[in-house]
């Protein structure tokens, strides 16, 4: 015969609504309590019913993971396969937020808001996957199911938002170089008027810098940087800079490939692939991860009748190599 919740909540010593909310809810239970309870469950071998808590919510016992189409757009990182694994690292995210739950995710692409009404009806919640404008944010209010949105949108009023600070990420950047006792920075972007992020992390950045070079470019573009080296070769030789900041990793190491730049350099996202480097290297780790298993458990609690607020998750400045 199959263990039954209330005996894993006689063992665990916690009531059987606690031993639901840690299927359901887990962040709502604390670390301890949830270990508890988890390790009375695999002594028992007790598996969750997800039908009956189907049942019981009356719901599809869904979680709709859904990403918003960008094809139409001049620059959009999340089309660059180069960035698959910042896709993981979220995912990774989502993962740890609803793996001891009832929950279930299936993965969406939506264009306009009619598709997103439809997808309703589909499921009990969405979790929007980098909702990065106002315009796009909008889609998503007043549906008739609860949803949480993802990450570049600081300036969102909403409250079911979690968000990075880029405007603290570009500042993090500039202070790294200042600490190394750099004074005259070279920043590397683009887009400006059309990606909100490259703007927030731009304006963190000239705070610390507020005279630092500033060059927009068409980051990302094929041969955009082949295009800029006679320009930054130049700009190296005359020593008129004694450090170099990009808007994304991606920019700065393709620079530093390119280039025989050794001076003091920080990118943007912290990707994998910093160990082709010399020298002084860092990034901001905007910590996808935690950012979607923050917005996850919002989700859940929110499907569980409880109620949030917009969270920001912080950069973090990793130092690949002092």
């Amino acid at each position: 015969m199959s263990a039954t919740r209330d005996q894993v909540a006689h063992l665990a010593n916690v009531s059987s609504a606690t031993v639901s909310r840690v299927f359901n809810n887990p962040t709502s239970v604390s670390p301890n309590l949830r270990e508890s309870v988890l390790q009375a469950a695999q002594t028992l071998g007790y598996v969750p019913n997800k039908t009956a808590g189907l049942l019981r919510r009356r719901g599809t016992g869904v979680i709709a993971f859904v990403e918003v189409n960008k094809e139409e757009r001049p620059y959009y990182w999340g089309n660059l396969r180069s960035f698959d694994w910042f896709f993981g690292r979220a995912l990774r995210g989502v993962q740890k937020a609803i793996e001891d739950s009832t929950w279930q995710l299936r993965f969406y692409s939506v264009s306009t808001r009619k598709e997103l009404i439809e997808l309703s009806g589909q499921c009990d919640g969405i979790l929007a996957y980098d909702v990065d404008t106002l315009e796009e944010a909008t889609l998503f209010e007043d549906l008739p199911i609860p949803s949480i949105l993802s990450h570049h949108l600081a300036d969102y009023p909403g409250e079911h938002c979690v968000y990075t600070d880029n405007r603290l990420g570009g500042k993090l950047q500039g202070t790294y170089l200042k600490n190394l006792g750099c004074v005259s920075p070279l920043y590397i972007t683009g887009y400006l008027d059309t990606v909100a992020s490259h703007e927030q992390r731009i304006e963190g950045f000239l705070s610390v810098f507020p005279h630092a070079k500033v060059l927009d470019a068409k980051i990302g573009s094929e041969n955009a940087i082949d295009v800029l080296l006679p320009q930054l070769e130049e700009v190296f030789k005359t020593h008129e800079i004694d450090c170099l900041a990009a808007v994304n990793d991606l920019t700065l190491f393709e620079i530093l490939l390119k280039t025989n730049c050794t001076m003091p350099s920080v990118g943007y996202d912290a990707s994998p692939f910093y160990r082709f480097f010399k020298g002084p290297v860092a990034s901001i780790d905007i910590q996808s991860g935690v950012l979607y298993r923050t917005a996850c458990s919002q989700l859940i609690t929110l499907l569980n009748g409880g109620s949030v607020k917009r969270s920001a998750v912080e950069p973090e400045l990793v130092i690949i190599h002092p």
